[in-house]
């Protein structure tokens, strides 16, 4: 027996659907602004990789938003449309532009973000502005029968190049992760993520298929979850296996003399008691000389004659002296948030100096900062 659905009850269904389609995408939308708002909420001075983070999910936040709230449509009227095609060349542009913040960071100024950025923009001024009237295609069918066309074949273009960001990407990154000592294997985890986040949407656009626009929202929110909690919790994490044979240098003391008869001590001196400038994870030594108007030569030397073997030993012992004065206060609340506040921006680099000028782990120490401060608060 056949069964007719009334229309009444079509109406029903068509509505229920609708209900579902906004939930889920109002759901998504919610779970991309909260983690933004925890990285915004736990970001740190001189840091912009939780900043970058936070700007990306609440772009797709308000992408996911405008579908649920805007359209209520999880499958779009038809296949290839060119909004959901800038969209996406939009997105994935994004997501590439957290890891080249962690492995680069201070490499993405305002112009190399609008260079980046570019692509989508003037691909979007193009399709509002020029008037070009676009064929709508409804199926896949449709795209093959008109595939000839050139609004048809320039929109599979672009469709295909959403997937080119992140294929370069993982191509660069592992090169850079050399420089940076980002850990090889989460960069990978992150750039395969995105690969497939590209495909699907590129499958999505296709076919229009209700379920692969589920599986590319789930994979888009695992995403999300996961570095959100790497951000915050694991990419400064103290590894059981850290090295402990690295070797102990006393803290050299300079001579108050010999910082009177430089100059240029004195300023470097200033630099770093009164401004703080170690705090500043891009500083290097062409910018500090800079600051002191001389040049890498005589930085060298003054730097010396203060009592420090090289640049590397000046900022790293301020930086852990600043940590240690943070843990007797006990304002630690945790160590990835100490080595971000006193400008430490690589793990391996913190336990490593840190080890060297203390002769323990961070953890090892705040237990004796806390162990001596619990004694003198007993007597």
């Amino acid at each position: 027996m056949n069964y007719e659905l009334t229309p009444s009850l079509q109406a029903t269904r068509r509505s229920r659907k609708m209900a579902l389609m906004q939930f889920v995408l109002g759901s998504a939308s919610c779970a991309f602004a909260l983690c933004a708002f925890i990285l915004w909420m736990r970001r740190c001075d001189g840091d912009r990789s939780r900043l970058t983070l936070s700007f990306v999910w609440m772009f797709l936040a308000l992408l996911f938003s405008s579908r649920a709230f805007v359209d209520g449509q999880l499958v779009p009227s038809g296949v290839l449309p060119p909004v959901n095609l800038v969209g996406g060349l939009l997105m994935v542009t994004l997501l590439c532009l957290y890891p080249i913040e962690v492995i680069r960071p201070g490499w993405l100024n305002a112009r190399r973000l609008f260079m980046l950025l570019l692509p989508a923009i003037l691909i979007g001024v193009i399709f509002y502005l020029s008037g070009i009237k676009l064929r709508q295609l409804q199926t896949f069918g449709d795209m093959l029968a008109h595939i000839g066309e050139p609004n048809v074949y320039w929109r599979l273009i672009l469709l295909f190049g959403i997937i080119l960001p992140s294929a370069l990407l993982l191509h660069v990154i592992p090169y850079n992760w050399m420089k940076s000592r980002v850990r090889l294997r989460w960069i990978r985890h992150y750039t395969y993520t995105i690969l497939l986040i590209s495909a699907l949407y590129a499958v999505f656009m296709l076919t229009r298929s209700a379920s692969v626009s589920v599986v590319h929202l789930f994979v888009c929110l695992t995403l999300a979850m996961i570095v959100t909690y790497e951000e915050l919790f694991a990419r400064f994490c103290i590894p059981s296996d850290c090295p402990t044979e690295l070797p102990v240098e006393p803290v050299k003391s300079s001579s108050l003399s010999e910082e009177e008869e430089n100059p240029l001590v004195i300023r470097l001196n200033h630099l770093l008691e009164e401004e703080k400038v170690w705090k500043n994870p891009d500083l290097t030594v062409a910018s500090l000389a800079q600051m002191l108007g001389t040049n890498r030569s005589y930085l060298a030397q003054a730097i010396q004659e203060a009592g420090y073997v090289n640049f590397a030993d000046l900022i790293n012992r301020h930086r852990v002296q600043a940590f240690c004065c943070i843990a007797e206060d006990g304002k630690v609340k945790s160590v990835q948030d100490a080595f971000f506040l006193v400008g430490f921006r690589s793990k391996e680099t913190a336990l490593r100096s840190f080890k060297k000028y203390t002769g323990s782990l961070p953890s090892e120490y705040l237990m004796k900062v806390a162990a001596n401060r619990s004694k003198t608060s007993e007597l």
